[in-house]
């Protein structure tokens, strides 16, 4: 399974935002820290549900789940939703043309949309493990595609990414406590050294240089 037809993007959709699960530090920050919960509503075939509630804490994420209201709601076609996320439409065309309905108060509607403002950067990460054309590694078996198919990533089950050989493993062993190091670091300066430093300029300076460094994405297909 290779082709862009052939994954759904609802199921992408969906597994995608079950996986900011993983990485709840990091959403708050882009939330300041926002107590508030969100239901996504992203219409096709098949329609998929996404409940995020960062009013709690540990975060609930639930897809397809009983919840019906929410602070925010987003009513989106996925396809829509899936082009907004890899940065081919911006969040504010969709709204103007409708093709995005939103509901909340102004309040945490202007919270949400930074997460829909940062969403691409991580997105682009989640199509390339689901082997999406155009995204997908060099050489790469896609065992996260499979997995996106057949649904089974939304019981909370760990999500598979690359298999890498043993050199690469060793890098991104090395690569992931280096992460783990500047994370420390970061919090040690913010809340106890230099409180008025800003986490959310600090990701967003980060992501900047991430996005200088990637190659350009895919032109979109008229």
């Amino acid at each position: 399974m290779n082709g862009e037809a052939e994954i759904n993007p609802n199921l992408l959709l969906a597994s995608f935002y079950r996986r900011l699960e993983r990485i709840e530090p990091i959403i708050r920050i882009v939330l300041y820290d926002s107590r508030i919960s969100a239901l996504l509503t992203f219409r096709g075939d098949p329609e998929k549900k996404v409940f995020l509630d960062y009013r709690k804490n540990p975060a609930k994420i639930e897809v397809d789940g009983a919840a019906r209201d929410a602070d925010v709601r987003v009513t989106i076609d996925g396809g829509v939703m899936h082009r907004v996320l890899l940065n081919r439409l911006k969040p504010g065309q969709a709204l103007a043309r409708r093709e995005m309905l939103l509901r909340g108060s102004a309040a945490d509607l202007a919270k949400f949309i930074r997460l829909l403002e940062f969403g691409p950067l991580l997105y682009d990460e989640h199509a390339a493990d689901a082997g999406y054309p155009g995204y997908a590694r060099k050489n790469f078996s896609m065992p996260l595609e499979e997995n996106v198919m057949k649904e089974i990533i939304f019981n909370g089950a760990p999500i598979p990414t690359v298999r890498m050989s043993g050199g690469e493993r060793f890098i991104a062993k090395s690569v992931n406590g280096l992460g783990f190091a500047v994370g420390y670091l970061l919090g040690l300066l913010r809340y106890r050294l230099v409180e008025k430093l800003s986490l959310f300029d600090v990701l967003t300076s980060m992501s900047r240089g991430l996005e200088a460094a990637r190659p350009a994405r895919p032109a979109p297909e008229e």
